[in-house]
């Protein structure tokens, strides 16, 4: 799993100076052998990003991928 989306909005998090605006939530569902994530990133108190999937890591980079796209998109 490439850490390209989470790698580039801790870039855009630093260059921005928001770090201290940032938080995840993650949160895993269905039984253990076959759990999905789903994880969140907020900004200033506000979803920008969530995903899921079979991995946290994997949810984490969706979740990302989407937050990094709405705040550069603006």
């Amino acid at each position: 799993m490439s850490e390209q989306y989470r790698m580039a909005l801790n870039d855009y998090i630093q260059k921005n100076k928001l770090s201290g605006e940032v938080r995840w939530e993650q949160t895993q569902s269905g039984p253990q052998n076959a759990a999905t994530w789903t994880a969140s990133v907020f900004f200033r108190g506000v979803e920008y990003g969530r995903g899921s999937a079979t991995s946290l890591g994997a949810a984490r980079e969706l979740a990302a991928e989407q937050a990094l796209r709405a705040l550069t998109a603006s």
